[in-house]
């Protein structure tokens, strides 16, 4: 069965606890490249905008959808890396590992000044 944010009652302080968490860490995400960061973060790297997904126009809805694919590779990797452990397929691992260094690449002046570690670890 499904749970749905609905499901939450005020009684569940953990879970209730949780979701804000996972709430506020996209917040904080997505605002740490909001438009204010704009011409001290290249979000729109021309190497990433050739991706056709990628939406060039301003707002927050779609500086979220950019930041998921920015995310994507790290989510899929994880979604078959137990199965890399059962059937060994050294070209994907390579593979991954190549993207996910490219991915790296997207890094943002004013966040790296925070001290934040790579988007992207296989740890």
């Amino acid at each position: 069965m499904r749970a749905y944010w609905a499901d939450f009652r005020m009684t569940h302080y953990e879970q209730i606890e949780k979701w804000w968490e996972m709430v506020m860490s996209a917040f904080l995400m997505v605002s740490l490249f909001a438009d204010a960061f704009h011409d001290a973060c290249p979000i729109t790297q021309k190497l990433f905008a050739q991706h056709p997904w990628w939406n060039n126009q301003s707002g927050w809805k779609h500086l979220l959808n950019n930041l998921r694919l920015i995310i994507q590779p790290l989510i899929c990797f994880n979604w078959l890396k137990r199965w890399l452990e059962v059937f060994p397929v050294a070209s994907l691992l390579f593979g991954f590992e190549q993207l996910m260094g490219q991915m790296n690449q997207f890094i943002c002046p004013v966040v790296h000044q925070l001290n934040l570690q790579p988007i992207f670890s296989s740890a």
